[in-house]
């Protein structure tokens, strides 16, 4: 849920930015074919710009995830020693 979460509070963020750019295409185009070139190329890079922010923050969110999964395979991992510890204490004590 946290990953959809992320996704979905990223793309409401993106979204005023991509119809900013969007409406200055639009505007740049009936002015000057050159000046619609640049202003595209602007909201181009704009756009690859949060796409970077996205995919730094995306990266970023799996890092965590793998990490609390490692850490929770590991505890796992313990429990199950202490499991068998425990288990053959209770064998040791029923074969004296």
């Amino acid at each position: 849920m946290n990953h959809r979460a992320a996704i979905a509070s990223l793309l409401v963020v993106l979204s005023p930015l991509a119809s900013a750019a969007q409406q200055s295409q639009a505007k740049a185009a009936q002015a000057d074919p050159a000046a619609a070139t640049r202003a595209k190329v602007a909201a181009v890079q704009g756009e690859a710009k949060a796409e970077d922010v996205n995919v730094r923050q995306l990266k970023a969110r799996v890092d965590a995830l793998e990490s609390d999964s490692k850490a929770a395979s590991r505890q796992l991992d313990d429990r199950d020693r202490k499991i068998a510890e425990l288990e053959r204490q209770l064998d040791a004590q029923r074969k004296p």
